[in-house]
Formats: C-alpha cells, structure tokens, sequence
C-alpha cells in the first residue's frame, strides 16, 4: 500500500474541499475532486477517511472513486470494506467497485454508485464480458470468495457469487462447487442460483456433475438455472436427462428450457429429436431446431426451401444460421441484415460462433463496410471479441468513422485484441 507522509497528508487536506470537513457535501466533493484516474497519491488518504467516514453515501463515494482512480493499490482497499464494513450497501458497492476496475463502465464524467444509478453491473441481467486478455488479482477473488461463503446477508452473497462469473473466476470453481454443495446453504435460493448462473457462465464442465444435480431441485428457478448452464458448458453427460424434462415435464417453460440448452450441447445424438421438430407450429421449436442442426455439422440445404416459406423472423435467423455453418455462405447476409433487428441478440450470437468456431471471419471483416452503421458496430464488436488479426486492418479503419457508435465500437474492438 503506498504511504503518505503528514506533510503531503496536510497539503492535500488544504486543497479545496476537504475530507474532513463536518459537511457531506464538500466531503463528496473533496471525493469527487481527489478521484481523477491514474492519482495514486490520494489512495492512501481516501483509504484512512473510509475507515473514519460516518455516511453511507460518502463511503460509497470513496469506493466508487478508487475504482476511477485505479492501480494495484485498489484492490486491498476493496476488499477490505467487502471485508469489514458493516453496512450491506456498502459491501455491495464493494462488489461493483471490485467488479469496475476489471470491466469498466462508460465515463459519465461523475462517479457512479449503487446510490445515484438505477442499475449497477451487478444488477443487469446480461453480464458486460470480461474483455479479452484481463487479469483479475487474486486479492479481488479471494474476497469476493469470502464473501459468497461467508457473509451474514444473503444479497450480499449472492451478488459476490455473481461477480465471480463475470469475473471468470474459473480457479475457484471448486469453492463455489463446495458452496452450491453445502447443505447449510439448501435453503438460500438466491445464492445458489446465482453461483449456478456463474458456472454457467464460466463454462467449466468440471462443474458439470454438481449441475446435474440440480435439475431436479424442488425450486423451478434453480432448475431452469442449472438447466441453462448444463447447456452452456456444453455438459453433454446430461442429455438424457435433459431429454427427459423436454420430453415428460409438463411445464411449458421447463420444457423449452431444456431444449434451449440441448440446442447448445453440440451433441449429434441430439439430431433426431431436432429433426423431428423442423415442421413443427410452435415458432420456437423451430428455431431451436435450425439452431441445434447447426451445431451439429448439419447439411443444411433442405432450409434453403423452407427458408423461403418461413414467416417469423427469429425462425428464419436460426436457419440462416444453420445454412451458414453448412458452407452456405451466401445467407451470412440474412444474418448480417438481422444485427439491425428485433433479432440483433440473436444474429450477434451466431455471427460469433461461424467466426469463432467456423472460419468465418474473412467473410465478417466484409460487413465493416456495409452501408448501415448499426451492422458496422455490431459487426466490430463481434471481430472484436473473435480477435482474428485479419480483423485487425480494417477495424482500423472504422477509427475514423463518422459515425461515434462505429468509431467506439472499434477502438474497444481493436483494444480487446490488443491486450491479448
């Protein structure tokens, strides 16, 4: 931890608003003031005035503004009010904070807290990726690992088991296993379905059998959960089961649940029961149908028919989609039109895949021309992401966009690979 003399402590609490000041407000501003990125002088100051400071929203304050300022020196402040602070706000925007120095949130040009913003990452439900290439400090982890087993306030807990996936904590795993497992924690729902969520999102199939275990909770959310996250890990020891809720649950949401996730296996025992559903009315059966055949290594020619009598437009992205992955290169412009969409999500989350995973990229790197800027910026969020250096060239290019949305997408694009 950086030290800081009593002469430098003295000249900085004469600078304007001050710390110790008996009113919030100019402690705020003294905060505010102090929280200018890369002033690593003031962490020692802030992290005595945390320990002393009275009001919640000041202390929220101070953590918040760390984060802005960043360094090594962060991290063991954080921790230590996740650690020790006795409000639950407080030890919550701790988790933020820890969460903020890793995926950072746009600059607002004012420090944001859980106090004066309606949502925090912890609180979305689409975690922000981790961008590609970050470390996360083992002081970081071990805290939030802490708290998720230890703290006294559920939310608390649940919000730590949370950042340990957006975090991609795949090193404590085990911990957060052997926390799911505890049977003191049977009836702390939230906490549970939020480490599920996490190993889902970490997508480490040693969690597999502990999430097998779980499709059959008593709690329909903790099921679905697990359900979920079987299918994102690609656990493919968990078909049969998985078959079974689709085809013997009665309940409607469990079904498509497991036929979400069985979509997902990439498991080609799973042909049959996708082929089955290709004809069928119901929309979304039909869509995880193209969506698991593409997966699969499916001929996908017989969609090009079916394609041009389909109706819904999340069925038609899904075969698109099934086509592409099938060397029908021709439909990435279906999928490439739909970024621009109702269906945006979804074509970006196939568009991933053919480039990640089938060599699709040299047709990708295309669309950061095309005529509709909303494709260019999705488009280079996804190359992005991908990090093929072929990518590299004309994402470069887009830095000059005229457009802010495309030109930002591509600085994080090109920085993403960059930190690789």
């Amino acid at each position: 931890m950086l030290q800081i003399t009593t002469l430098a402590l003295a000249s900085l609490l004469l600078q304007g608003p001050s710390l110790v000041s008996p009113s919030p407000k100019e402690r705020l501003a003294a905060v505010d003031q102090m929280a200018r990125p890369g002033n690593t002088e003031a962490i020692p100051l802030l992290t005595v005035a945390l320990k002393k400071e009275p009001k919640v929203e000041v202390r929220a304050e101070m953590l918040a503004g760390l984060v802005r300022i960043g360094g090594p020196d962060v991290p063991p402040v954080l921790a230590m009010s996740l650690a020790t602070d006795l409000d639950k706000d407080i030890r919550i925007q701790a988790i933020e904070s820890i969460q903020r120095l890793y995926i950072p949130a746009p600059d607002t040009g004012t420090i944001q807290t859980i106090f004066n913003r309606v949502k925090g990452v912890i609180a979305q439900p689409d975690r922000p990726p981790l961008p590609n290439g970050m470390v996360v400090d083992k002081v970081s982890k071990d805290a939030l690992a802490m708290a998720m087993q230890k703290d006294f306030n559920e939310e608390v807990r649940a919000s730590a088991a949370r950042a340990l996936g957006s975090l991609m904590a795949k090193d404590y795993v085990p911990v957060m296993i052997s926390t799911l497992e505890d049977p003191q924690n049977q009836d702390h729902k939230v906490v549970r379905r939020e480490i599920i969520e996490s190993l889902g999102v970490i997508r480490d199939p040693a969690a597999g059998p502990a999430l097998q275990k779980n499709l059959s909770d008593r709690d329909s959310g903790i099921m679905k959960s697990a359900i979920l996250a079987i299918g994102l890990m690609g656990y493919q020891d968990a078909r049969p089961q998985l078959d079974a809720i689709y085809h013997s649950d009665k309940r409607q949401d469990m079904k498509e649940q497991a036929l979400e996730s069985l979509a997902m296996l990439r498991d080609p025992r799973t042909k049959p029961l996708f082929e089955s559903l290709i004809s069928s009315s119901n929309d979304f059966y039909r869509e995880k149908a193209a969506e698991g055949l593409a997966r699969t290594d499916y001929d996908g020619t017989g969609f090009i028919e079916a394609l041009k009598n389909e109706r819904k437009a999340n069925v038609r992205t899904a075969m698109a989609f099934a086509l592409v992955s099938s060397n029908h290169n021709d439909y990435i412009n279906e999928l490439a039109n739909a970024l621009n969409s109702r269906q945006g999500d979804q074509a970006e989350t196939y568009i991933f895949e053919l480039g990640k995973y089938k060599g699709k990229v040299p047709e990708l790197n295309g669309y950061l021309r095309s005529a509709d800027p909303k494709v260019r910026a999705r488009m280079a969020r996804i190359l992005g992401q991908i990090g093929d250096a072929s990518s590299r060239a004309p994402l470069d290019e887009l830095t000059k966009d005229p457009n802010t949305d495309v030109m930002r997408e591509a600085v994080n694009a090109l920085r993403q690979m960059n930190s690789r």
